[in-house]
């Protein structure tokens, strides 16, 4: 349904971000699986902290949706103009957040970005009433998947931690002594634990989150 929307209202990309786990000590950020590339979704969640804060501070059910635009947001310093140029050359010129307080007990967002005119007051209409419909569906999900999440394992997160040091699968493989067929299967199970595409996605989160070995 995600795709559907994206498709249907011209955006190129759309998020998904389950607030409640920036804080967790797994580099877990994504609830479900995005299309945003990598080094865009990293400088998203680096602003999603305060933001958050943010949120909290309203009443439940009192939070509309939320347009913005890569201008507006340069012009009063939320992004640098190098992260604004990030944005553009990968086809992100706007977008637009629906946060779920009040429908969940965290502020989970489904944000769309794309490269296309400002939404019309219609659009932003009709775009809230499927979205809500959204936060409830991945509500209901997010709970079961929540009672069957796992931690990334001992081993799993050697791999991820030698993978920061630089070292390439090989050499992750004769360091802990284990074949290269194995590493592929510990980075996969990573990926989808930690619920992202690409171990390069999981490796950068991680970086960026510094976490401590």
């Amino acid at each position: 349904m995600l795709t559907e929307i994206q498709q249907l209202f011209g955006f190129q990309y759309y998020c998904v971000f389950d607030t409640s786990r920036l804080d967790e000590g797994e580099p877990i950020s994504f609830l479900f699986p995005s299309n945003v590339p990598a080094a865009v979704s990293c400088k998203i969640e680096e602003r999603l902290t305060n933001f958050v804060a943010q949120l909290s501070q309203h009443l439940p059910g009192t939070l509309g949706p939320m347009p913005w635009n890569i201008i507006q947001k340069q012009a009063i310093g939320e992004i640098t103009a190098e992260t604004a140029e990030m944005f553009r050359a990968s086809g992100i010129t706007m977008g637009i957040s629906f946060p779920a307080l009040g429908i969940s007990s965290w502020p989970r967002l489904i944000g769309f970005l794309g490269d296309r005119a400002c939404l019309d007051i219609d659009e932003i209409e009709q775009l809230n009433v499927l979205v809500f419909h959204l936060h409830v569906r991945l509500g209901i999900i997010d709970h079961a998947k929540n009672e069957e999440r796992q931690p990334l394992s001992g081993l799993e997160k050697q791999v991820l931690f030698l993978a920061l040091d630089g070292d390439g699968f090989d050499v992750i493989a004769e360091k802990i002594g284990l074949s290269s067929i194995t590493i592929s299967y510990l980075v996969s199970s990573i990926c989808s634990k930690m619920e992202v595409a690409t171990f390069e996605h999981a490796v950068a989160v991680t970086l960026r989150r510094g976490l401590a070995r």
